[in-house]
């Protein structure tokens, strides 16, 4: 009976021991810590709390000028475009797309090409960051459009032509921002989660020696 039950007791304690080593999580791979270890060295978080900091407010801060961007776009183009001579912007000729067209069209292209080349940086794709060169070239061409149109001919006038370029770099300004800062809180969400539930600690620990160094008898050593 005894030679029995230790017979039974083996295949099931080895049923848990497989169990529990199923039920621990996987260190992270190499190429997650090599990119952790860029995100980190790149926003220079000085711990875990600060990581944290960080998140609250880099999230803060991207839904501050996104609604910025709403804001300034219903302000300057939906109630005040005629006001500005909106109705004279030539047709673009990439589309053959209005002026009200091309204000929405900026702020996506701007979100696209920020995220892409965000993307295309931490994982070192050259691909991606071609199609974001590309995307930033086209974001160019149609904000300098109408002052190239005021320049080349007489459609349009030189302050309309102003008015309408630099509310199209203001709008691609505060989307770029704010796609930058809402992606980097999603690094620094997924190196906080990662490091909690995988036990890996990037940060080196520094102990500080407060009290000065005593000999062998205890005594703080003499100047």
């Amino acid at each position: 009976m005894v030679m029995g039950e230790q017979g039974s007791e083996e295949p099931l304690n080895d049923h848990m021991g497989n169990m529990n080593q199923s039920g621990v999580p996987d260190g992270p791979t190499s190429e997650s810590l090599e990119l952790m270890e860029s995100i980190i060295q790149r926003l220079q978080p000085a711990d875990r709390h600060d990581i944290r900091e960080m998140i609250s407010f880099r999230g803060l801060v991207s839904g501050a000028l996104a609604s910025m961007t709403a804001v300034f776009w219903w302000i300057s183009v939906d109630k005040g475009g005629s006001s500005l001579g909106d109705a004279d912007i030539p047709i673009s000729l990439i589309g053959e797309f209005t002026f009200r067209e091309i204000s929405i069209i900026i702020p996506v292209l701007a979100l696209m090409a920020t995220f892409i080349m965000s993307v295309g940086r931490e994982t070192g794709n050259a691909i991606l960051n071609n199609i974001g060169g590309i995307l930033i070239v086209i974001i160019m061409f149609y904000i300098l459009e109408p002052l190239g149109n005021a320049i080349i001919g007489p459609e349009i006038e030189m302050q309309v032509a102003i008015f309408a370029s630099g509310r199209l770099v203001a709008m691609a300004i505060m989307v770029g921002m704010a796609t930058t800062f809402f992606w980097d809180a999603i690094l620094l969400q997924w190196v906080r989660s990662t490091m909690m539930n995988m036990g890996v600690d990037l940060f080196p620990s520094t102990t500080i020696q407060d009290n000065p160094i005593v000999n062998e008898e205890g005594s703080p050593p003499l100047g």
